[in-house]
């Protein structure tokens, strides 16, 4: 006779199998939902870096028109909607933060036509179902700079390129606001105004303030003053320090190639014809003229150890320039405003961002050795450095007034910091390009 199998030999009754089904099929259903929202959160991500790419390639495309052309074809449209672009646009205003509006630029420059349509425009990127979409708007405002003196005397002082891009709904979860990107570009062809005295004069009804310039020349300031640029030439060794006074960039010292480069009160004098000269032809890269720097060191510095003068990888002579002025004639007081304003471009013409130090040197020199005080320097950032030469401005101030006796020199010197993500061209010593130091005074020269 057969034996009836016991409880621990039986299978699974069927209510068993079951409640095991049914315990199973929770656990899927979570674990698609926890894969579905995974999906969706990817796709969200991938949609917003898409749509940073193309407001940044289309703010790209903007900078790379002419400052004339810079006008929106048409008033942008408006909109209620908070999270539409259309909400910053108020009549022929644009909202850039709150307590902030600019005038919309709705006409062209002299002989230009308007070229920024002001959208919306829609745009596309992937294939079949993995295709985003959403759309770009463009606006172009007037900026009134925060620095007055002789560089931004008037209202439209520069140019604010705006870009919007608004995925569509069905990539923007929870109604994500739109993402903006902007710039600012500065007419290249307009030479800044001579000096001028703010109104007012100096607080405490002193002696009035006004603006002195120093613009930068490529001549060695031993020669006292300026000299015509007539040919394309390798980097001159304008900073060096040293032990020696053969090892010191210097006004005093007996080799052009060791000097400072010259700064002095008057504009380069020429036309659009004048030619434009390489003042760092040793160096490779494309760039229609002017002094290539190569990006080295992350603080800021006036000067480098001699030694090191050819050493790319440090502050050396391809990242560090210094201008000089002539001995002073009598004593000058700086007020405190400083204002640098500099035709530049990346090398090459790549996308990069650019950090540049700006440092300002009260000097003598006494048997070929320099002494140094330096009485003020700034850093500045630029997320997105120009890609053709453009007037960069930038305004920054000392930690005090300052007096410099007569007889001694007043010296910039800027760097090109490792930060940057590429290397730097700067364009001075030209009539279209007339780059300058700018500093507030009560005893102009």
């Amino acid at each position: 006779m057969r034996r009836a199998p016991s409880r621990d030999e039986a299978g699974f009754t069927l209510i068993e199998v079951l409640i095991a089904v049914t315990v199973m099929s929770f656990g899927v259903a979570a674990t698609m939902k926890v894969f579905g929202s995974a999906d969706r959160t990817a796709l969200s991500a991938q949609a917003q870096h898409v749509a940073v790419q193309q407001a940044q390639a289309e703010l790209e495309r903007l900078s790379s028109l002419a400052y004339g052309e810079l006008a929106l074809t048409e008033s942008p449209v408006s909109s209620s909607d908070p999270l539409n672009p259309g909400s910053k646009v108020s009549g022929t205003s644009f909202t850039v933060r709150s307590g902030l509006s600019e005038p919309l630029v709705l006409t062209a420059g002299e002989g230009a036509s308007p070229r920024v349509e002001p959208g919306p425009q829609t745009f596309a990127v992937g294939t079949a179902g993995g295709t985003i979409t959403g759309k770009i708007y463009r606006y172009v405002s007037w900026r009134d700079e925060t620095c007055p003196l002789s560089l931004c005397d008037g209202g439209e002082n520069t140019k604010r390129l705006t870009v919007a891009a608004a995925l569509d709904p069905s990539f923007r979860p929870s109604r994500r606001p739109p993402v903006w990107v902007s710039t600012i570009v500065a007419d290249p062809a307009t030479a800044p105004p001579g000096a001028q005295a703010p109104p007012g004069g100096a607080p405490g009804g002193g002696s009035p303030v006004t603006a002195q310039s120093f613009y930068l020349y490529d001549t060695p300031c031993g020669q006292g003053a300026r000299q015509p640029p007539t040919e394309s030439h390798p980097v001159r060794n304008t900073a060096a320090r040293g032990d020696a006074a053969d090892d010191n960039s210097t006004c005093e010292h007996p080799s052009p190639q060791k000097q400072p480069d010259l700064m002095a009160a008057s504009a380069p004098p020429g036309d659009p014809s004048t030619p434009l000269y390489e003042y760092s032809d040793d160096l490779a890269g494309t760039y229609d003229g002017g002094l290539a720097t190569v990006r080295a060191g992350t603080s800021c510095a006036h000067s480098y150890p001699s030694a090191q003068a050819d050493d790319p990888q440090g502050p050396s002579k391809w990242s560090v320039h210094a201008w000089s002025t002539g001995a002073l004639p009598q004593l000058f007081h700086l007020d405190g405003q400083v204002t640098v304003s500099l035709f530049t471009s990346t090398l090459g013409g790549v996308s990069a961002s650019g950090r540049l130090c700006a440092t300002l040197v009260d000097r003598t020199v006494e048997g070929g050795i320099p002494s140094d005080r330096v009485i003020g320097e700034a850093t500045y950032d630029l997320a997105l450095w120009p890609r053709s030469v453009r007037r960069v401005t930038f305004t920054f101030h000392l930690p005090q007034a300052e007096d410099l006796e007569a007889a001694h020199r007043l010296v910039l010197a800027l760097h090109a910091r490792q930060e940057s993500t590429g290397d730097l061209v700067f364009v001075y010593d030209h009539p279209l390009y007339p780059s300058l130091l700018e500093v507030a005074t009560t005893t102009p020269l």
